[in-house]
């Protein structure tokens, strides 16, 4: 293994470590608002308490967004990532001396900024030091995979420990995501981007090795970063950017994109991923009349997880499209009938409860293994460049809104309908959802950025690719050279 493949396997291993301290995140959670509903808690709290600080974290996310990128641009990949990642390991210990509402709030609040922060400086991460080739695979190992596994732990160890000492086990993964970002290299796109060039190839060329493509891309990293400085310093970069956003709000391919991306989200929250990993303990308790829910919690996590690691090879084998669709039409046949089951057999025994979990287990790894890695990939390929940061922003935070809404009021939709009436309406959505997609989404595996963009101006694939990279190249070229 060569030196600048170990150093991007450090960066892998930092962010999946910070991953699973955001996942342990939820998983505590899932215990701590078990904790404060039970008749030992010491804090008092209504039930408007609790679903304020099971949701709170959700709408914070949203500054995370801004505060992350301003940070990350001051200070650099590394910094940015020792910050946010102390942040939380300082706000676990603040959280296991919390006497109070406001405590219990202000934490959740502070987790919030951190974990919309910490997702960002992943993604960013992953697409300027991971190579390219391997990008897809690894977005889904990092994130998926690491997020569930600090799900797993947290809702395991919550059942086993007071949610105060859960809290504070979190500051192995978060101090470890603090101190390992400091061995790292400075990214080569940050560096650039601060006119720091000598640094930048000799950053580069510390990450990646020599050969044809990668001396291709660090000289358009250079271009590039060259280019877009020159026109700052002719001080129309900002007019010039503001143009082109208004330019781009009246075409009609954008709002195709933004589209699909708010649908995308849309379907994601609907599968109750997050809501389960927020609630876990308590839907769990419910669902099967028992309070020793180890076991369950076991295989419904243990198996997700599996099913997270085999989408990499479902990816590879098969088209988007038809990984999209035929895993989501089944997923969600998977939850209908969950649902049925919940309300046909109402009763608890030993086999009518694994019955339950295992139908919510099944569910749960076709949704991860399928649709959830799909919807990943594809927010990370249709965005326009031109508006890439801009829809990013938005559509994120509109998500971070809808996920508050799900978790903020689960608890009256469960009261009014029960179980089987909450799933079968998330039922209902994921299917508008997918009929939705069906009809506006395209197929982009093995496609490029370039024919994705060209797709959703155009409405086809079929286009003179020779001719159409030939005047992208000499595009780029003279504008470099002006």
């Amino acid at each position: 293994m060569t030196p600048q493949t170990l150093r991007q396997v450090l960066v892998g291993i930092s962010l999946a470590i910070s991953c699973i301290s955001d996942g342990f995140i939820f998983g505590q959670m899932s215990g701590m608002i078990n904790g404060l509903q039970s008749k030992e808690s010491t804090i008092t709290l209504t039930s408007e308490d609790i679903s304020w600080i099971a949701s709170i974290i959700n709408i914070f996310s949203i500054i995370g967004f801004a505060v992350t990128g301003t940070i990350t641009d001051l200070l650099g990949r590394k910094k940015a990532m020792t910050v946010i990642n102390s942040t939380v390991a300082a706000c676990w210990i603040f959280l296991y001396f919390a006497k109070n509402k406001t405590m219990l709030l202000l934490s959740r609040l502070i987790l919030g900024v951190c974990f919309g922060g910490g997702m960002l400086l992943v993604f960013i991460n992953i697409g300027e030091y991971i190579t390219p080739s391997i990008r897809p695979i690894s977005i889904n190992l990092i994130v998926c995979v690491g997020c569930l596994i600090g799900t797993t732990l947290g809702h395991t160890l919550s059942v086993l420990f007071h949610w105060r000492y859960v809290a504070l086990m979190d500051i192995i993964p978060s101090g470890l995501a603090t101190i390992l970002p400091l061995f790292w290299v400075e990214s080569p796109t940050w560096l650039a981007s601060k006119g720091k060039f000598d640094k930048c190839e000799k950053a580069f060329r510390a990450l990646h090795p020599l050969n044809k493509d990668t001396e291709n891309e660090l000289k358009l990293i250079l271009a590039y970063e060259r280019k877009k400085q020159n026109e700052s310093s002719h001080g129309n970069s900002k007019f010039e950017a503001i143009k082109n956003l208004f330019m781009t709000l009246t075409k009609k391919y954008y709002w195709k994109i933004f589209g699909i991306c708010v649908i995308s989200n849309i379907y994601r929250i609907a599968t109750c991923r997050i809501l389960f990993s927020t609630l876990a303990i308590s839907m769990l308790q419910d669902i099967t009349a028992s309070s020793d829910i180890l076991l369950f919690t076991l295989v419904i996590d243990g198996l997700t997880t599996v099913a997270a690691v085999s989408s990499c090879a479902i990816l590879v084998k098969f088209k988007i499209r038809d990984t999209l669709f035929v895993s989501g039409v089944i997923a969600n046949m998977c939850l209908i009938i969950f649902a049925l089951s919940l309300y046909l057999c109402p009763g608890n025994d030993f086999y009518l409860s694994w019955l339950k979990v295992l139908l919510m287990a099944l569910y749960f790894m076709i949704v991860t293994a399928g649709p959830y890695p799909v919807l990943d990939i594809l927010m990370s390929e249709i965005y326009p460049p031109e508006m890439k940061s801009c829809l990013a922003a938005v559509t994120g935070s509109a998500a971070c809104i809808l996920q508050f809404i799900c978790i903020k009021f689960a608890s009256s939709m469960i009261s009014e309908m029960g179980y089987h009436g909450l799933f079968l309406s998330y039922a209902t959505v994921i299917f508008l959802c997918l009929i939705y997609l069906w009809f506006y989404l395209p197929e982009t595996k093995g496609r490029t950025l370039h024919e994705i963009e060209y797709f959703f101006k155009n409405g086809t694939f079929d286009y003179n690719k020779e001719a159409f990279n030939l005047n992208q190249t000499s595009n780029l070229l003279n504008d470099v050279k002006s």
